[in-house]
């Protein structure tokens, strides 16, 4: 072989070698690229998850001003309404003494602080203060009572009011605390008022009529109203006592 083959040989060796390093550093690149890639990749995903809880706080918490904002504007609408009572009375009243005029400001300054009562209660201590309201008014005897007759009767907001039972853990809905409310009341009756009739004491209790007072009993007690009157009879009679 000739020295003009031993150099061509050598240039085509040089170039295979320098052709592999180029391959080998080329790879070695593409790997930082796809490796710094994945990290990349991985680090939007961590910001955008991040973003993404971030969201559901934010719309959490955005529902939860406007629901605050829905029951200021329902607490500013029952403050207008007695103010606005609070004039017509003003004006029935111009003619009567100052001393009235000053007991009705003094009633709807007494309203507007009731409000900011409730309001700061906890759900426990407001269902006690419906109770104690419920057994001081009997309230519940209202056959006709709804949400919104009994919300303004107490001085509360509907949203507030039917919130309170919406996840009661003992009471289903509203309906079925009145409902009890009025069966407490009437076994009551029935024990203590025994010249009553019992259609008279469904409708003391607040029962629409006898059908719905007798279900009632029926569902909670397992017997009918006049049987629990029997036997209550029996066993607060003089010679059990």
């Amino acid at each position: 072989m000739t020295g003009i083959h031993i150099l061509i040989v050598a240039v085509i060796i040089v170039f295979v070698i320098a052709f592999i390093i180029t391959m080998l550093v080329l790879n070695a690149n593409a790997k930082k690229i796809i490796s710094a890639n994945t990290k990349l990749v991985e680090t939007q995903n961590t910001l955008l998850e991040q973003n993404k809880k971030q969201g559901i706080e934010l719309e959490k918490r955005m529902n939860e001003l406007e629901e605050q904002k829905n029951v200021l504007e329902e607490q500013k609408g029952i403050i207008e309404t007695l103010q606005r009572q609070q004039e017509e009375l003003a004006g029935q009243l111009k003619h009567n003494s100052i001393d009235e005029v000053s007991l009705l400001r003094e009633q709807t300054r007494h309203h507007r602080e009731h409000i900011e009562l409730t309001t700061d209660m906890s759900d426990d201590e407001l269902m006690a203060w419906i109770d104690k309201k419920m057994d001081e008014t009997h309230l519940f005897t209202d056959s006709n009572l709804t949400l919104k007759t009994m919300a303004n009767a107490l001085g509360l907001t509907q949203k507030r009011l039917g919130g309170l039972f919406k996840n009661h853990p003992k009471y289903s809905s509203l309906g079925d605390y009145i409902n009890e409310k009025r069966f407490l009341y009437a076994c009551h009756l029935l024990r203590e008022e025994p010249q009553w009739t019992i259609e008279a004491v469904g409708a003391e209790a607040g029962f629409g009529g006898r059908r719905t007072f007798q279900t009632e009993v029926k569902r909670r007690l397992g017997i009918t109203p006049l049987q629990y009157r029997q036997g209550a009879e029996s066993i607060f009679s003089p010679k059990n006592q």
